[in-house]
This record gives structure tokens, C-alpha cells and sequence, in this order.
């Protein structure tokens, strides 16, 4: 496994229940509860808080001397798909998105053609008597447009498809 932080690329091997560092001074890495890691080389310990990660994106958000670094981690499998072109094989495809519920449109803030991000709001729709926004599961671009605002919506109605 690999793991990329600020420009500096360390690979690790897991032996003996423990994740070492390969081609530097001797790294091991040990939990120390839920959110917490101890790095430990021949001359010092370094204690790292793990504040976020995103398995999607295969990112880690860690805590180290009141600093907040991400690190991006590579695996065998990721290596062997970039190299054979199938680098996001893995990633799931979003085409299309649906009512998760019946409902009243109350707007669209989207357009076909327009490129969206994951995360952004698309889509009020209003669902007993509470506003919901629709966000977009996947970036991408809009192919099409199947809703207007204050049009009714069955659960699974297909709202908007992706290019």
C-alpha cells in the first residue's frame, strides 16, 4: 500500500499484524483507540488524530501538531487497474437520479448541459410538508431534465439523467 501526503510518497507492507514502512528508516504504525496512531521509527514516537476518511476517494484527513494533512492512499489493485486503463473501473456509475419519496417539485436548479458537482443542490422537492434538497450523487454532466417545478412525483420517479 501506498500512501501519498504533501509530495512524499511512503510504501507500506503489513507484517505480523503490523503496517511498516518499506525503503525508509524503520516506521511502525500502531492504533491506539479508534482515532488515534502511534508512528514509531528507531528514535521517536509521533502521534497522529485520524479526523476523517473518505473510502470513496481513498483519502485520510489526520491531525498532527494542531496541522490538518490528507493523504491519499494507493493500493496493489488500484496500480494494476491504472496501468491497464481501467482506473476508475471501480468508481460506480451515476446515471440517472430518482424521487426518494413522492413529493411536490418546488424548483430546479439545474439545466441540461450544465456540469454539476458532487454534493450540489439540484433539486428542492417538498415531501410532508418539509423541503428537501436532491444532491448530486456523482460530477457530471446534465443529459436531460424529466421534472418542472410544482410538478407532483411518485417514489423512484426518474428526475434527471447524466451524460
Amino acid at each position: 500500500m501506498k500512501v501519498q501526503i504533501q509530495n512524499h510518497t511512503v510504501e507500506f507492507a503489513k507484517e505480523n499484524n503490523q503496517w511498516t514502512a518499506n525503503g525508509h528508516s524503520p516506521v511502525t504504525v500502531f492504533s491506539q483507540g479508534e482515532q488515534t496512531l502511534l508512528l514509531q521509527t528507531n528514535n521517536q514516537t509521533i502521534q497522529v488524530r485520524c479526523l476523517s476518511v473518505d473510502r470513496l476517494a481513498k483519502t485520510v484527513t489526520i491531525l498532527y501538531n494542531n496541522q490538518k494533512y490528507t493523504a491519499k492512499i494507493t493500493e496493489p489493485m488500484d496500480e494494476l487497474l491504472k496501468s491497464m486503463g481501467l482506473e476508475n473501473a471501480m468508481v460506480p456509475k451515476i446515471s440517472e437520479i430518482k424521487a426518494p419519496m413522492p413529493g411536490l417539485v418546488l424548483d430546479v436548479l439545474v439545466s441540461v448541459g450544465q456540469t454539476v458537482e458532487m454534493g450540489e443542490k439540484i433539486i428542492t422537492l417538498e415531501a410532508m410538508k418539509m423541503e428537501n434538497a436532491i444532491k448530486s450523487p456523482t460530477a457530471g454532466t446534465v443529459a436531460s431534465v424529466h421534472v418542472t417545478k410544482g410538478q407532483a412525483v411518485d417514489k423512484n420517479f426518474v428526475l434527471i439523467r447524466f451524460e
